[in-house]
C-alpha cells in the first residue's frame, strides 16, 4: 500500500501495519526531523476541537499518516470524554469527505476488508437516480441506526433478498459511522505517562485549546452555584428515591452522581446523600464519587447519560415542556437556570415599574 493511501485512511489494516513496520519509539520522536508530525498530530487535535472535521493534508503523506497516532496518544493524555467524541467525529468526517470522492469498488473494499460487511456492487437506477450497492440488511441497519432522517429508515429503502440498494455517496456515508466506532474505540480509555518535552509541548497547547472552547462546544456555562430548582425530573426522581432509602440502581446512582459533579455540588455534600442507602460505606462512596468527578482512577471527569440512554434505562420520569426541547440533563438545567434567571429579573423589576407608575 501507498503511503499516500494509509495517509487518506489510517483505520486501514495495511496502514497500520506500515506504521508498525517504523518501530518508532517516544524518545525517537524528539528528533527535529518528526516536528512536522508532530505539529500536525497537534494540529488534528484543535481542528477537532474547533472545526468538528479534520482536514486531509496529503502533500506530504508520511507526515500526515504519523500524525494520526500521535493525535490519538494527545487525546488519550487528555482523557476527557468529550474530546474522545468529538475527535472521533471529526476523524470520520475526514473520511467521508475523501471517500465521496472514491470509486464504488474502492469503497466496497473498504467496507469488506475493513469493516466485514456483506456489500456488492448491483447497479440499479430507482427514481431516476443510479444505485450501484447493495448492502446486507443487518449491516445497514447497524450502520444507519443513529440516523434520523426519513430517509435511512429501512421502510423508505428499497430491499430486495436481504440486500438494501445504496448510491456510493451513501456508503461512504454508512462508512462513516463505522470509522467514528473505530476511532472512539482508541480514544475513549485515557491513558497516563510522561512524555519527552517537545511533545509535551505540543499537548499542553493542545490542553490550552480544549479549554479554551469547552465552554462555547457545551452550549453555556454552568452556574457557580447549585440550583435545586433547575434540576430535570429524571434527577429529582433519583434524588427523591435516594433520600427516601431506596436501593438505586447503578445507572441511577451514575446518572445523578455524574450530574450532581457537572452542576458543582461539594463532594461532602454528595457523600451525605448517600448516607441513607442500606449499604452506605463512606470510603468507598468517597472514592467513586471522586472517580466519577475525574479525581481518582483515569482522572476523567464523567457527564451523565443522554436522555435517550436514561429512557432505555427506565429512568425518565414525569417529563415536562423543557424535556422535549433537549436530550441531555445539563442541557435542561441550563435551559431552567436561564428561565429562572429571567423570572427572578422581572420580579425585581416589578415593585420599580409600580413605582414609576404612582
Amino acid at each position: 500500500m501507498s503511503e499516500r493511501e494509509a495517509a487518506k485512511y489510517p483505520f486501514l489494516k495495511a496502514g497500520l501495519e506500515l506504521l508498525d513496520g517504523l518501530d518508532l519509539q517516544l524518545d525517537d520522536l524528539t528528533d527535529p526531523n518528526y516536528g512536522k508530525a508532530l505539529d500536525r498530530a497537534a494540529e488534528r487535535v484543535k481542528e477537532a476541537i474547533v472545526q468538528g472535521v479534520v482536514s486531509a493534508k496529503l502533500a506530504d503523506p508520511l507526515t500526515e499518516l504519523l500524525s494520526y497516532p500521535l493525535a490519538v496518544m494527545y487525546v488519550t493524555l487528555i482523557g476527557e470524554q468529550f474530546l474522545s467524541r468529538r475527535f472521533a467525529l471529526a476523524e470520520a468526517v475526514r473520511a467521508y469527505n475523501l471517500l465521496q470522492d472514491e470509486y464504488e469498488e474502492k469503497i466496497t473494499r473498504i467496507a469488506v476488508d475493513e469493516f466485514g460487511w456483506d456489500i456488492r456492487r448491483d447497479p440499479e437506477n430507482i427514481d431516476g437516480v443510479p444505485h450501484t450497492l447493495k448492502l446486507a440488511y443487518p449491516d445497514y441497519l447497524r450502520a444507519a441506526s443513529s440516523f434520523h432522517e426519513a430517509k435511512w429508515k429501512l421502510v423508505n429503502r428499497k430491499m430486495e433478498n436481504g440486500l438494501v440498494c445504496l448510491t456510493g455517496v451513501e456508503a461512504a456515508r454508512l462508512l462513516q459511522v463505522g470509522v467514528e466506532q473505530w476511532v472512539r474505540e482508541r480514544v475513549s480509555t485515557p491513558s497516563s505517562f510522561t512524555l519527552p518535552e517537545p511533545l509535551q509541548k505540543r499537548l499542553d497547547d493542545v490542553k490550552k485549546v480544549f479549554e479554551e472552547n469547552r465552554v462555547r462546544l457545551s452550549g453555556s456555562q454552568l452556574p457557580d452555584e447549585v440550583i435545586n430548582e433547575a434540576f430535570p425530573p429524571c434527577m429529582r426522581y433519583c434524588l427523591e428515591g435516594l433520600l427516601a432509602g431506596k436501593r438505586a440502581s447503578h445507572m441511577e446512582r451514575f446518572g445523578l452522581t455524574s450530574f450532581l459533579v457537572n452542576v458543582g455540588m461539594p463532594i461532602d455534600d454528595m457523600v451525605q446523600l448517600y448516607t441513607s442507602v442500606t449499604d452506605f460505606d463512606e470510603s468507598l462512596t468517597r472514592y467513586q464519587i471522586e472517580h466519577i468527578a475525574g479525581l481518582k482512577g483515569h482522572r476523567t471527569k464523567y457527564t451523565p447519560p443522554t436522555c435517550s440512554t436514561l429512557r432505555t434505562h427506565g429512568i425518565c420520569r414525569n417529563m415536562d415542556s423543557i424535556c422535549e426541547t433537549v436530550s441531555h440533563p445539563l442541557g435542561y438545567y441550563r435551559k431552567k437556570v436561564r428561565r429562572l434567571e429571567r423570572q427572578r429579573e422581572q420580579q425585581e423589576a416589578e415593585p420599580s415599574n409600580t413605582t414609576a407608575q404612582q
